[in-house]
C-alpha cells in the first residue's frame, strides 16, 4: 500500500494530558467491562464457596520465563496476579495469594490452541476464575489460558469483539480507549457511548491482517498527531503515516474515534511530534547578498591568511600566531555560514547537526583568539 504524506501544521498538535489520570480512568472502565462480562458467566454461590480450579503454567517453586519458553525453577511463595472479586467490588487485600475457593493446578497449560503471552500487568483473575485481558477488554475461560508469576499464556481465538481476530495476523494496532468507547476532546478524557450514538460498535480498523488491542502508548504526555486516514496505515507493519511524514511504529501510537463520529485521532507521545517548522521562501535579494558577502569575506581572510605567512620574519612574534588563530577561525565560520545561506532547508539530519556544532566551536574559539591578541 502507498503511503500518503501530507502536511501538519503547529497548530494541530493538541495537548492531551499526562498519561496517568487516562490510565486511571481506562483501569475503572476496564473493571467496569470485567464486571459487566463477569454477570453473563456463571455464578459461584459465596455461600457454597465452590472451588474454583486455575491452570497454573509451571510447578510450585518455578515460573515460565517468556523468552526461553520453559519453566525455571525459582518461583517467588506469593506469585499469584491480582484477584478482582466482583461480589465485594474490590481487588483481593491479600496481593500475591489467592481466595481460599481457589485451587491451582499445577504444569497445566490450554491445549489445542495457540498460546499467547500477556504480562501480570495486563490481567485480573476473577472470583469465578475467568481472566480478564485488560488489552482485549474480555474475559476468558480457565481452561484456555494458564497463569504464573510474570507471564499469562492464552488462547488466541476470535472473542467476538473489535479486535477482529483473524486465522493470520500481520500486525497490531493499537485502539485508546476500549470498545464502544470515544474520547471527548473538549474534557479530555474517554467517554462511553450509548447504544444510539452513530459510532456505536463501529469499527475503526478493518482490515482481517490486523489485531486490534486496547490502550495507550506509554509515555507522561499524549498529544493528537493528526486525525487517521486508513491508506497511511501500513497493514504488514502496522505503522501509521501522519500528516506531517513522519512514520509512527505499531507501539508508538493509538487511534480513538472523535466522541462526534466525524474523525478518527492518532494519539502519539510528545516527543514523537515536535512543531513542524514553516518553509522561508528564499526569494528574497537579501539573502543571496547575505551569501555573497560572507564568501567575499572568506576570499579576503583567505589572502590575509596567505599574506601572514609570506612575512617570515613576524612569525615568532605572539600577536602574530594569535591574530593567524583568530583570523584562520573567522575564515572558517563564515564559510559554514554561506554554506548554510546557501543551501537553505536542503541541510538535514546529522550533516546539519555537525554544521551547527562546527560554527559554534570556530566562533568561540575566533573570540578568544580575539581576547588574547
Amino acid at each position: 500500500m502507498k503511503e500518503k504524506r501530507l502536511h501538519l501544521s503547529k497548530s494541530s498538535i493538541a495537548p492531551v494530558g499526562v498519561a496517568s489520570p487516562k490510565m486511571h480512568a481506562l483501569l475503572a472502565v476496564g473493571l467496569a467491562t470485567a464486571a459487566v462480562l463477569l454477570c453473563l458467566s456463571p455464578p459461584v454461590e459465596a455461600a457454597q464457596r465452590q472451588p474454583v480450579y486455575i491452570n497454573k503454567c509451571c510447578r510450585v517453586g518455578e515460573y515460565y520465563d517468556d523468552t526461553q519458553q520453559l519453566c525455571v525453577a525459582g518461583g517467588i511463595a506469593k506469585w499469584v496476579p491480582k484477584v478482582f472479586l466482583p461480589a465485594k467490588n474490590q481487588i483481593y487485600t491479600d496481593v500475591g495469594n489467592a481466595p481460599v475457593h481457589m485451587k491451582f493446578l499445577e504444569n497445566k497449560r490450554p491445549e489445542g490452541c495457540k498460546v499467547t503471552a500477556y504480562t501480570t500487568d495486563q490481567i485480573l483473575l476473577m472470583g469465578n476464575g475467568s481472566l480478564f485481558l485488560s488489552q482485549k477488554h474480555t474475559l476468558v475461560s480457565s481452561p484456555e489460558y494458564c497463569v504464573d508469576e510474570k507471564v499469562a499464556l492464552v488462547c488466541a481465538r476470535d472473542n467476538g469483539m473489535d479486535s477482529l481476530q483473524a486465522p493470520e495476523k500481520t500486525s497490531s494496532v493499537w485502539r485508546c480507549c476500549g470498545p464502544n468507547l470515544a474520547y471527548d476532546r473538549l474534557n479530555q478524557t474517554c467517554a462511553k457511548l450509548d447504544q444510539t450514538h452513530v459510532s456505536y460498535g463501529a469499527k475503526i480498523v478493518t482490515s482481517a491482517h490486523v489485531d486490534l488491542s486496547f490502550g495507550f502508548p506509554a509515555c507522561k504526555e499524549h498529544v493528537i498527531a493528526g486525525n487517521f486516514k486508513p491508506e497511511n496505515l501500513r497493514e504488514d507493519t502496522g505503522s501509521v503515516t501522519i500528516d506531517s511524514g513522519k512514520i509512527l511504529a505499531s507501539n508508538e501510537y493509538c487511534l480513538e474515534q472523535a466522541l462526534d463520529g466525524k474523525a478518527v485521532y492518532v494519539f502519539t507521545c510528545r516527543e514523537h511530534v515536535q512543531p513542524i517548522s514553516v518553509p522561508v521562501e528564499n526569494t528574497d535579494v537579501r539573502f543571496a547578498l547575505y551569501a555573497a558577502g560572507l564568501l567575499v569575506s572568506v576570499i579576503f581572510l583567505g589572502a590575509t591568511l596567505a599574506t601572514g605567512y609570506l612575512v617570515t620574519s613576524q612569525h615568532h612574534v605572539l600577536h602574530w600566531r594569535c591574530q593567524t588563530h583568530y583570523v584562520a577561525c573567522l575564515l572558517i565560520g563564515d564559510l559554514f555560514l554561506a554554506i548554510v545561506q546557501l543551501s537553505g532547508e536542503t541541510i538535514t539530519g546529522p550533516a546539519c547537526t555537525m554544521i551547527g556544532k562546527s560554527l559554534l566551536l570556530f566562533l568561540a574559539v575566533r573570540y578568544l583568539c580575539f581576547l588574547s591578541s
